[in-house]
């Protein structure tokens, strides 16, 4: 499905070409008709000689409707640019021009209409005026066309013309997410409220659940349509009409999007390359305040230039847009920049960015962020994204694309065969910042096991520390560790796959002694603070031995030998057994020990399972 919009100079006959073309007078407003003149968007659609429909767009001419004007041919696939024969190329024909081409319009056709008033000499003359404006623009070997909308004559060949244009070139890809600008919004007795607008990207269908951005609302589908035709779905390029559950007219904004859920999150800060008209009466300045259009939205905001102080008129630069309120922009959108006051268009750019990194400091990295994505290459995209750390979302890039999602995975698998990037999930994670610091990781890791055998490993927050890494990154190069094989993590601890941890000699002379002195009196041994204040290097030998299950530490720092503990465990169960119920006091006298020991005891035994309290009594947990 194409959309076709109409531009040109006021009362140059754009809306009289189209109810030539159409019998459908686009002219719909009460005040239209007033005033013989187009003010907002007329519809209209038409069947073209091979069969095909398309939606037309009528467009208004006058100087102080541009912004409804940018509205109209900022989803359009081809232009019918309108120039009156009798009149010849005006200012709002220059205007209306740039516009297009700002917008990136890719094809067209010239309809000189009022033939029927001018003689065929002057005629010829207006061709070559005309064909030396287009010159060097898309539309310099366009086909020019006199028409009249009066006789009908050239009616033929205009729309011959532009059947033969609408190609599968230009057709808009299914990029899987779906957004539609509203440009109408209004209430039909016993349906409800209806929007309308052209869907830029993705398909709608009945029952879909949509959000309505910027304003934050959800909604239903509950009616499509295109051209006064009922659809099941609706395909990237139609002009849609949208009926909606659960909304009032009054909540939705003309620039409000009808959106996938998900699929978008709207931003007021835009990265972007602006381009400056040269017709432009003024250089741009830094922090200049201006009018911003994208879509149907209307916004006011403030351009600050990233790579120059000053744009002359005929210049580009990287610029970030600060604007006062949300857009639901995306990826690749083309926007019109206008002076507030005097109103005029002065230029327009490309979304580059719409998760903008902003500060002094960051400047540098934005820039080179933007001019990877000058040409939105796929795969430069993805690497660009990745300048903002060390991993993108997949799903999260993946919806702000401009192109199919097809493309994009294609990017993806490629970039991973060549050892580009690694997918992990939901995450795209850059190999240069995995190697980068892969090998220090496993020097700190290998340094700690020299002097620190008996330690388990490097705990995650020692290690981000030492690397000087966000904790929130350290889990991407621990995966890619992991999974390549070079480290291994147990337990909350990252360690070499070789190491296993063993106590230095000195050491295990003391992990002799406390065993010993533990066995000999288990019920009557130093608690862990005596034997750290014996010497300090037991606390190593201590926790190394816990943490292998050779001796038990019970609260209060009481020391047992595992096997001592167990024996004590059997010796409780089996009294429990006869008793039938005991107090701690009971337990303290048949053990021969005293309360500081009983009570961890009777705390872990409960615990485990083997005993259970009852007021001031234990009884068998096997019972």
């Amino acid at each position: 499905m194409f959309v076709v919009g109409t531009a040109g100079h006021i009362d140059h006959g754009k809306s009289a070409l189209v109810l030539r073309m159409t019998g459908i007078d686009p002219d719909r407003l009460p005040e239209e008709k007033k005033r013989g003149m187009t003010i907002d968007l007329g519809f209209a659609w038409a069947r073209l000689p091979s069969g095909r429909d398309i939606g037309i767009v009528d467009v208004p001419g006058h100087e102080r409707f541009v912004k409804n004007m940018v509205a109209g041919v900022g989803g359009i696939d081809a232009v019918i640019f309108v120039v009156a024969a009798d009149d010849g190329w005006m200012p709002q024909s220059d205007e209306h021009f740039h516009i297009i081409k700002l917008l990136g319009v890719k094809t067209g056709l010239v309809a000189l209409t009022k033939k029927d008033l001018v003689e065929p000499d002057f005629l010829e003359l207006q061709i070559e005026d005309i064909r030396d404006h287009l010159r060097g623009s898309f539309l310099e070997n366009c086909p020019v066309i006199p028409v009249s909308s009066i006789t009908g004559d050239g009616f033929d060949e205009l729309q011959k013309s532009l059947d033969s244009l609408l190609t599968e070139n230009i057709q808009r890809p299914d990029i899987g997410a779906a957004r539609l600008f509203i440009d109408r919004r209004f209430t039909i007795q016993g349906i409800g409220t209806v929007v309308t607008g052209t869907l830029l990207e993705g398909k709608l269908a009945l029952d879909q659940q949509v959000e309505i951005l910027p304003s934050d609302m959800t909604s239903r589908i509950r009616n499509l349509q295109t051209h006064q035709e009922i659809l099941k779905e609706a395909v990237p390029g139609s002009r849609v009409a949208v009926n909606l559950v659960g909304l009032e007219k009054t909540q939705i904004d003309r620039g409000d999007a009808v959106c996938s859920q998900g699929s978008v999150i709207p931003t007021e800060r835009i990265a972007a390359e602006i381009s400056l008209l040269e017709r432009s009466r003024f250089p741009l300045k830094n922090g200049f305040e201006i009018s911003f259009l994208l879509g149907t939205a209307e916004l006011n905001g403030r351009v600050y230039l990233l790579e120059t102080d000053l744009l002359k008129p005929g210049e580009k630069s990287l610029a970030r847009i600060h604007l006062k309120s949300p857009v639901a922009a995306k990826l690749g959108d083309r926007f019109i920049l206008r002076r507030i006051s005097p109103q005029d268009t002065i230029g327009g750019g490309v979304v580059l960015d719409t998760d903008v990194i902003v500060g002094r400091k960051n400047k540098n990295r934005q820039l080179n962020i933007l001019k990877m994505r000058y040409d939105l290459v796929p795969e430069k995209i993805i690497s660009s994204e990745l300048l903002k750390g060390a991993k993108a979302s997949r799903s999260k890039l993946g919806r702000n694309i401009p192109f199919a999602i097809s493309v994009f995975e294609r990017a993806l698998e490629q970039m991973t065969q060549r050892n580009e990037i690694v997918i992990s999930g939901d995450d795209i994670i850059s190999r240069d910042f995995l190697e980068k610091f892969a090998d220090p990781t496993c020097r700190i890791i290998e340094q700690d096991h020299q002097m620190r055998p008996w330690a388990d490993g490097v705990e995650i927050g020692v290690l981000a520390k030492k690397l000087k890494l966000e904790p929130d990154k350290l889990p991407e190069v621990l995966d890619y560790l992991v999974s390549s094989g070079k480290v291994r993590l147990d337990k909350g601890f990252i360690k070499l796959p070789e190491h296993n941890a063993q106590l230095k000699p000195e050491q295990k002379q003391l992990k002799g002694k406390l065993m010993a002195r533990l066995s000999a009196s288990p019920l009557a041994a130093p608690i862990k603070k005596e034997f750290v204040d014996e010497d300090p290097t037991y606390e190593v030998v201590i926790n190394f031995l816990r943490d292998r299950g050779e001796i038990i530490e019970l609260k209060g720092g009481i020391l047992f030998t595992t096997r001592d503990f167990e024996k004590i465990t059997q010796d409780v169960a089996a009294f429990l057994g006869e008793a039938k119920q005991a107090t701690a006091a009971d337990i303290k006298t048949h053990l021969n020990t005293s309360r500081k020991y009983v009570i961890p005891i009777l705390e872990r035994l409960d615990q485990l399972g083997v005993t259970i309290r009852k007021g001031d009594f234990r009884v068998s947990g096997t019972s």
